[in-house]
């Protein structure tokens, strides 16, 4: 009995399943969000059932999407069923947010690592030298443009060095965006599944993250690679640029939690908290020293605690 509640209930998600990737493969504003749409169903029926039954309906999608859409539906099918097959076995243990996150991001990592090799071996694609290409000719196009108008065109010789690191810095893209796709998805699984009145894991608030204390140690060698000038091109190079960008983002990441601490304990309006995150980020458009404030805030914290030290008015 249950094995037949099991199949019909497969063969309906299916059906879910195949009408959202079809959607997403013909209509091209829906495809901005299939990415995190997608792993919904296998979300759902994972957590309603196990994984095994999880990996057939993955099976079964396989061959729908191979049906309708050859090569491009198996690729965006392993995303999403890889992903959703992530999120829904942590879920179904009641696993924490954060573990989620990192599980749902490190398989979005696989999922992009493998997208560009079947692409590069299937397709002939190359995204990162078509990616460079199109920036080297719409650094061109401007450059003429500069010329043109007798305007100075020695700034976008500063465009062309971020044109070459393009290529070198890939592990940063792929990581930045594995991980704001998993919470995404996260997002909309939550919402969902709330929906349902299932019980899923939310993050504490924004002010109460805290990121490990080796991240700061992990900085700290960055910093030190960076003063050693590992030549330009070398893999010590890629690696050292990579893991700068990243733990950058991450130590900012955790400043702003200090902020939005110090603005719950004095009560600050939304409104404020909002307009001050604006005033940042255009203050740094102009001179790159808010965010790097920012990010001092982010290292003294994991440092020395300043939340803890930080009490609220009793």
């Amino acid at each position: 009995m249950r094995n037949t509640k099991v199949l019909v209930e497969g063969a309906v998600v299916s059906g879910i399943y195949t009408l959202l990737f079809l959607i997403s493969m013909y209509i091209p504003l829906f495809s901005l969000v299939s990415l995190f749409i997608l792993p919904l169903p296998f979300i759902i029926y994972l957590y309603r059932q196990d994984l095994k039954a999880g990996l057939l309906l993955w099976a079964v999608t396989f061959g729908v999407s191979l049906a309708f859409a050859g090569l491009n539906g198996i690729i965006v099918t392993l995303f999403a069923g890889l992903t959703g097959i992530v999120m829904g076995e942590l879920y179904r243990r009641k696993k924490p947010a954060f573990a989620v996150l990192l599980g749902a991001s490190l398989s979005n990592i696989v999922n992009m690592l493998g997208t560009l090799a079947i692409a590069q071996v299937f397709m002939g694609i190359n995204f990162v030298k078509e990616l460079e290409t199109q920036f080297q000719s719409a650094i061109g196009t401007a450059e003429d443009f500069y010329k043109s108008g007798g305007q100075d065109p020695t700034q976008i010789e500063r465009f062309k060095e971020q044109a070459e690191l393009i290529p070198m810095m890939l592990p940063t893209y792929i990581i930045g965006g594995a991980v704001i796709l998993a919470f995404l998805t996260h997002i909309a699984a939550r919402m969902l599944m709330k929906r349902m009145r299932y019980d899923v894991p939310s993050f504490p608030p924004f002010r109460e993250w805290n990121l490990p204390k080796s991240f700061l140690w992990y900085y700290i060698i960055a910093i030190v690679l960076t003063f050693s000038m590992p030549e330009k091109g070398t893999s010590l190079y890629i690696v050292t640029i990579n893991l700068y960008m990243i733990l950058s983002f991450v130590l900012i990441l955790q400043g702003f939690t200090v902020i939005f601490y110090y603005a719950w304990i004095k009560n600050w309006k939304r409104k404020r908290i909002i307009l001050l995150i604006i005033l940042l980020f255009l203050l740094n458009s102009f001179l790159p020293i808010p965010l790097e404030v920012v990010k001092f805030l982010g290292i003294i914290d994991l440092g020395f605690m300043i939340k803890k030290r930080l009490k609220p008015k009793q």
